[in-house]
């Protein structure tokens, strides 16, 4: 008994010594799901915007992003020695006729080939009028040129054609031009006859009333020349057509023809 008091006693002494009796329990709170209902969950709040004052700005001496920089030519560096263009070499310089067609051009042989030929046709064609000028070319009193031919609009067979050049039919007369071959190179019966063969060749061709078909007499044939040709015959103003085209309308029926070569 003595024991059990002394254990008591010694008890109470160690609750004092800790601060007294312990206190009451506390009643515990209210859960979320209690009597008053389920609490809503606030929305979230949106972020403030931020004062661009105070935004994130890059800081002194802190490094920078490297940025492609673009290839800007330096005016100081030294340019590259461009290849040097040849200058184009210089036609030679030949008189033309009104037509102004271009001279052929080019490395090629038959360029080169084209090219003298055309400059031989001019000067052989200058010559002639230089003759002509000078009266060297007789034989008649007077030569029929071209350029009384072809004084009219051409529209179709004898349509519109002047009467002074109607009344040169049946006439004997006194032409000069250029063969200009249809079918054959030798032995050749007809051939049509040319004011120019520059024109024919590289330049704008004439058109029917700037053309004369040359008829050789019966037996006879003639060669092809390259010279200018003086020709005498019987001029006659007849169309001709052949599978519903009017193809001349000028014929001259030879009595002597020549080749004119210059000295």
């Amino acid at each position: 008994m003595t024991q059990t008091l002394l254990a008591i006693c010694f008890l109470g002494g160690a609750l004092l010594c800790q601060g007294g009796a312990p206190s009451a329990p506390k009643p515990a709170a209210p859960s979320e799901t209690s009597e008053q209902g389920p609490k809503t969950p606030k929305p979230p709040e949106a972020p403030k915007e931020q004062d661009p004052a105070k935004r994130d700005l890059p800081k002194k001496g802190a490094p920078k992003k490297d940025v492609p920089k673009k290839d800007v030519p330096k005016e100081d560096a030294p340019k590259e020695d461009a290849p040097k263009k040849e200058a184009p070499q210089k036609e030679p310089e030949v008189e033309r006729p009104a037509e102004d067609a271009p001279m052929p051009t080019g490395t090629d042989p038959a360029d080169i080939a084209a090219m003298r030929s055309a400059e031989q046709m001019l000067q052989v064609e200058k010559r002639l009028q230089q003759e002509i000028k000078a009266g060297k070319i007789t034989g008649l009193d007077k030569i029929l040129p071209f350029d009384e031919l072809t004084s009219w609009p051409y529209e179709d067979g004898l349509k519109g054609m002047p009467k002074r050049v109607k009344a040169l039919s049946g006439k004997k007369v006194l032409m000069t031009g250029f063969m200009l071959p249809i079918d054959e190179v030798q032995n050749i019966k007809e051939f049509l006859l040319v004011e120019s063969l520059w024109s024919c060749c590289y330049g704008q061709p004439p058109d029917i009333h700037g053309i004369v078909r040359v008829v050789m007499p019966k037996k006879k044939t003639t060669d092809y020349f390259f010279d200018p040709l003086k020709i005498i015959g019987t001029f006659k103003v007849e169309s001709t057509v052949m599978d519903g085209y009017c193809v001349d309308i000028y014929q001259l029926h030879v009595e002597s023809l020549e080749a004119i070569r210059f000295k």
